[in-house]
């Protein structure tokens, strides 16, 4: 017995769809055709078939499918709690970075701690630190017996020309920072 071929218009009819549901199926690959002549396409009545019977959920269908899927949101909410658990560890026992330096004491009039000024522009304080103070002017105050980094006006103004370029920078409400009480 030989296999039946009919048009795509042809085959739309018979199973009752547009004759465009029919191309867009071919044109992804779910549907088979063949081109006898030029710009003539058919598709074998039993892959036509076996195609709309894929569009059409059958009865009982939809509870497999939902059993399989919560099955496998179930195995993965279980990967991702294994993931995070390692982690978690891996974290643990990486070295943390220094955190920059909290002075307690307020400092001197006019003056920012470096520390603050980075925290105020979302700037990571050891960016700020490598340049401090060659191009970041300022000078270091001994707070608890530590040298601490303080900027005065003309370094609010070197932090801003050096870091402000840096995708992280947050500007504030006096960037550019002035110099000599002077807008730059």
């Amino acid at each position: 017995m030989q296999e039946e071929y009919v048009t795509i218009v042809e085959a739309a009819r018979r199973i009752g769809i547009s004759d465009k549901t029919v191309r867009r199926a071919i044109h992804r690959g779910k549907l088979t055709a063949r081109y006898p002549h030029p710009n003539k396409a058919e598709v074998s009545m039993t892959d036509l078939l076996s195609w709309h019977a894929t569009l059409h959920v059958r009865p009982g269908e939809t509870q497999e499918r939902l059993r399989d899927l919560e099955s496998q949101v179930g195995q993965l909410t279980a990967r991702v709690a294994l993931l995070e658990g390692q982690f978690a560890d891996l974290q643990s026992t990486r070295p943390q970075k220094k955190a920059p330096p909290q002075p307690e004491k307020v400092a001197p009039t006019n003056f920012t701690y470096l520390s603050d000024f980075c925290r105020l522009h979302f700037v990571p304080y050891q960016a700020a630190a490598g340049l401090f103070p060659r191009a970041i002017r300022g000078q270091s105050i001994k707070v608890q017996g530590r040298l601490q980094p303080v900027l005065g006006p003309k370094g609010r103004h070197d932090f801003y020309v050096q870091l402000h370029t840096r995708p992280d920078f947050r500007a504030c409400d006096d960037c550019p920072h002035e110099e000599n009480r002077q807008r730059v």
